[in-house]
Parts: C-alpha cells; sequence; structure tokens
C-alpha cells in the first residue's frame, strides 16, 4: 500500500514511523509545504 503524509517533516516522520511498526511493506511519501503533486487515478 502507498501513504502520503502532508505536514511538516518532524510530524510525517512519526506518523510515518508509527505506521512502519504496523506493516513494514508500507511505501510512506511524506510531503512538505511547497511540494508540488499530481494525481491521475
Amino acid at each position: 500500500m502507498n501513504v502520503i503524509i502532508i505536514g511538516a517533516v518532524a510530524a510525517g516522520t512519526k506518523a510515518a514511523a508509527k505506521l512502519k511498526r504496523l506493516d513494514s511493506e508500507l511505501s510512506i511519501k511524506i510531503l512538505t509545504k511547497g511540494e508540488e503533486i499530481s494525481y491521475a487515478g
């Protein structure tokens, strides 16, 4: 599963660590203010 966390690096890193403990197979991307994203779904 892919997970995108939007927020500050410190908070995002904490959330990512918690999610990784629950499922080590997750692909996690942390986005901070100013980063551009696009979605084609």
